[in-house]
């Protein structure tokens, strides 16, 4: 096994990383804990995660917790199983501000985090981290289309299973978005996913109610060791497939107007016109996100489900002349053909309204084969 560079800390930290499939809330629960643990009097520090540059989710935290000062690093171009080294640059650079607890969201379609990240931070920085435990997120909407097979979905079986992984390897499980959902769904779903996992906690959330979200962090926050459950069996090759059925997406783009324009008509048409030709295509999304950023400000928009409504953040933009759109997409959809649909959203748009709209940066690919360089299955076979 190869050695990472060495890390010097000042102290203890508290690792928390959650995972979970694409979709799932994980930014926004992440976001609500930091600001609870802020009100705590704790320091705190995120790291985002996608196998691409151009990430929404580091725009939306930044936004998200902007005026807490709250530090946010990311690793691109690979998750933080296969960018062990950038994951431990990033973190590095976190632990200039001192935090007391440090934040990891992992990519949407990673699974052995703990083998192939956990283990070894454990083995190699034992003295300078603890893990508090393994969280992976769910929403009911996964639960229906990949676990109990009620929903209709184009993603094949390889994508279900990355999906159970990600719930094998989790020491708590969280029903997601819980505000969402009546009271007897609800106990449902927790039903559902205590009768599949039994020796997992499992808990019920809400980031955009708070339901929930304290007696989370009273776990991560408990003694009680985390990241312990490594997968006893994980076909890579499997693995690979259901990462390789998804086309990414990740665009920069710049939009101005002759006139002042307003950003949640541009980001609602985009979205629409996007959405309508997955729908034609029966494509099936994982997530798409658009975030807005001009003037100082910023704004977002949320699509999880092809057939559902798109949510938009709380904040919004007031009219601007120019702005720059990021754009992140996730759907199991070949990359040629998700570029082509985006580009004919963007073309729509500047005919439509009259903008002018230059692409900066667009990628889109299928994720490579996952290689973890520091992958082991027992943190006790290295040195502390």
């Amino acid at each position: 096994m190869a050695t990472p560079r060495k890390l010097k800390t000042n102290k203890t930290v508290r690792l928390i990383f959650t995972g979970g499939f694409l979709g799932s809330g994980k930014t926004t629960a992440l976001a609500a804990l930091a600001r609870d643990l802020v009100r705590r009097g704790l320091r705190v520090g995120i790291i985002t995660n996608d196998q691409s540059a151009n990430l929404a989710d580091t725009l939306i935290v930044r936004q998200m917790l902007g005026e807490l000062g709250v530090p946010v690093e990311e690793v691109v171009k690979g998750c933080f199983c296969c960018k062990f080294d950038e994951l431990i640059d990033q973190m590095e650079k976190i632990l200039a501000h001192e935090p007391d607890i440090l934040m990891g969201e992992p990519v949407g379609s990673c699974t052995d985090f703990v083998a192939a990240v956990a283990n070894p931070i454990k083995i190699h920085y034992g003295k300078s981290f603890v893990f508090a435990p393994f969280s992976t997120m769910v929403d009911a909407q996964r639960v229906r289309e990949l676990l109990l097979k009620e929903t209709a979905t184009t993603f094949p079986e390889e994508v279900a299973y990355l999906f159970n992984k990600q719930l094998e390897e989790a020491d708590i499980i969280l029903l997601s978005k819980s505000d969402l959902l009546r009271p007897e769904q609800i106990e449902r779903y927790l039903a559902v996913l205590e009768e599949k996992h039994p020796r997992k906690e499992v808990l019920a959330v809400s980031a955009r109610t708070g339901a929930g979200m304290s007696r989370w962090l009273d776990r991560l926050l408990s003694s009680r060791p985390g990241a312990e459950t490594v997968l006893a069996q994980l076909d890579y090759a499997v693995y690979a497939r259901a990462e390789a059925v998804l086309g990414w997406l990740n665009a920069a783009v710049r939009i101005r107007g002759d006139k002042a324009f307003a950003p949640a008509g541009v980001l609602r048409t985009v979205m629409a016109a996007i959405r309508d030709a997955l729908q034609a295509k029966n494509a099936s999304v994982g997530h798409l996100k658009m975030v807005m950023t001009g003037g100082g400000q910023s704004m977002w928009i949320n699509l999880t489900h092809r057939d559902a409504e798109p949510v938009f953040s709380e904040t919004r933009m007031a009219d601007v002349a120019a702005a720059t759109l990021i754009i992140n997409a996730r759907v199991h959809l070949a990359p040629d053909d998700l570029e082509a649909v985006v580009r004919t959203a963007l073309t729509a748009l500047e005919a439509a309204q009259g903008l002018q709209v230059e692409i900066e940066d667009l990628q889109c690919f299928s994720p490579a084969y996952p290689d973890p360089p520091y992958l082991t299955r027992s943190p006790a076979s290295g040195p502390q």
